[in-house]
């Protein structure tokens, strides 16, 4: 049983590894999450407990980085915690492999002790060739949270030597020894410039960049150039930071990182004000906090899409409790059948009156639908100021205004980057080489709409030609409104309802559509 279920585990693994790689075909998120829970519960079944804790690590990253759900997430990272803990290295080699997503989770919402706890239970397992670099992972991962949570950056470089000095028992994995290495004194190398050490600093990043870029990890290397410029710069050698400015800038751009760019913006700053323009100074400053902003509301927005989540599973459960509660009570079937009886006719009665109003509203509601429909395939046109126009615009668009609309309009009919939830004007100037006010003012001059608001048009108008086409009963709002570009249903439930006074759900039912109430 254990090695048809490891069969079967093998197999969903590819469905899922193919799907990924073809972007043609919907991701089938319902039937692997589906098929998932369901080999977990021949797992339970059978009562083997390595497959039971294999089948929900998959299910934690399906939470996590396929549906979003983080509740969900951690709900299933404390069961699974919980089943390590019944279980050792011997019976299962790989467990501390299986601890390292539920560290992650933690750490990824900065809930440092806790992320630190996990990855300590991981250093605590006995090292075998399946575990071995998830423990290196651990290493980092608690050199982190020592710099992070408490600012002990001694304990910090010890974790990350002792990156460095791990044996490799399998000769093959010593190919992972370069890029552990490179991770490890990009570490070192940031914490001695944290300390002011920039002499001891500077080797440490440059052969961190060297080994990194033989992985072709990019983002961790333009970290370490960023750094490099920044302790050019307290060194008073502007030219050596400029050039080490531009490196951390390109790799950036082939593989950007979460959080990079603020960094970028700020040693960009401190470089125009060493080298006399305070005009760009000011300007990449003004970058700097917005793209901090941006950020930190992005990580808000994932503490509140957690809190509602918290919510929305605890009234669910809720829920499930009391139906269960009332089906115990249900006893006296005379009663519930003469009720039901009662209930079919006054329905029944309703349903004809319903029937009645639904022939009159009808043809209304199709109209209403089809209007809407017809607007979303309605090409977004760029303003050619007439007479009663130069009266409401602020200042009429120019020759560089249309220039850039030009481009927008290209890459998100071509491109459609408005599927792109973290899409932001900061890192839209950017993909246009520009600056954002030089894009928020030619979206706001040629469209009438400020940056917000033009987005939020095409992904209404996607979000219509999904529930249009799509069948809601396979695929749910929140599938489609991650397709269109939101960052959750919420999001698309409410700028839906502004932009065309209907929540999706009434556009579907004034289509005619059976409406999944999930």
């Amino acid at each position: 049983m254990e090695w048809k279920l490891h069969a079967e585990r093998i197999e969903l693994e590819l469905f899922i590894r193919r799907h990924q790689l073809d972007g043609a075909e919907p991701f089938p998120a319902d039937y692997i999450i589906n098929k998932e829970f369901e080999l977990l519960q021949k797992a339970e079944k059978a009562g083997i407990l390595r497959m039971e804790i294999a089948f929900r690590h998959m299910i934690i990253d399906f939470y996590r980085f396929q549906a979003k759900n983080y509740e969900l997430a951690f709900e299933q990272c404390t069961m699974q915690e919980e089943r390590l803990q019944r279980i050792s290295t011997d019976d299962c080699p790989e467990k501390a492999l299986f601890y390292i997503p539920i560290a992650n989770v933690y750490y990824f919402f900065k809930e440092y002790g806790k992320a630190m706890s996990i990855f300590s239970k991981i250093l605590e397992e006995k090292e075998n060739t399946r575990n071995q670099l998830a423990q290196q992972s651990a290493r980092n991962g608690v050199g982190l949270c020592y710099r992070y949570a408490y600012n002990d950056l001694d304990r910090s470089d010890s974790c990350f030597q002792a990156i460095m000095q791990v044996v490799y028992i399998r000769p093959e994995e010593s190919y992972y020894r370069e890029n552990w290495e490179g991770v490890a004194e990009g570490n070192i190398g940031y914490n001695m410039l944290l300390r002011g050490a920039y002499d001891e600093a500077i080797p440490l990043l440059k052969s961190s960049i060297d080994k990194m870029l033989k992985y072709g990890d990019f983002a961790y290397a333009s970290g370490s150039a960023i750094n490099l410029a920044d302790i050019y710069l307290k060194k008073g050698n502007p030219s050596e930071a400029k050039k080490y400015i531009d490196i951390a800038v390109d790799y950036n751009r082939r593989l950007p990182r979460e959080g990079r760019q603020s960094r970028i913006f700020e040693v960009m700053s401190k470089y125009y004000a060493t080298t006399g323009n305070p005009k760009l100074s000011i300007a990449y400053m003004d970058s700097t906090v917005m793209a901090t902003k941006t950020d930190e509301a992005r990580f808000n927005a994932l503490q509140l899409m957690r809190v509602e989540q918290r919510r929305h599973l605890s009234e669910q459960k809720e829920k499930e409790e009391q139906l269960y509660t009332e089906k115990l009570k249900s006893d006296n079937y005379l009663k519930i059948g003469i009720t039901f009886f009662a209930m079919l006719l006054l329905v029944c009665g309703i349903l004809f009156y319903t029937i009645v109003l639904y022939r009159r509203k009808k043809a209304a509601h199709h109209d209403l639908a089809n209007k809407l429909q017809a607007w979303a395939q309605a090409h977004t046109e760029i303003i050619k100021p007439d007479r009663q126009t130069r009266k409401t615009l602020k200042a009429l668009p120019d020759e560089t205004d249309f220039l850039i609309m030009q481009e927008i309009e290209r890459l998100m009919t071509e491109q459609a980057i408005y599927k792109d939830a973290a899409l932001s004007l900061d890192s839209l100037a950017q993909r246009l080489q520009t600056n954002r006010n030089y894009v928020s003012a030619a979206i706001n001059r040629c469209t009438g709409k400020n940056y917000s608001a033009y987005f939020n048009e095409y992904r209404v108008k996607e979000a219509i030609r999904l529930l249009s086409i799509n069948d809601i009963r396979k695929y749910s709002i929140d599938r489609i409104a991650i397709d269109a570009g939101f960052t959750d249903r919420y999001n698309l439930y409410r700028v839906f309802k502004n932009m065309t006074g209907l929540s999706p759900t009434e556009f579907l039912q004034k289509l005619g559509a059976k409406v999944n109430p999930d």
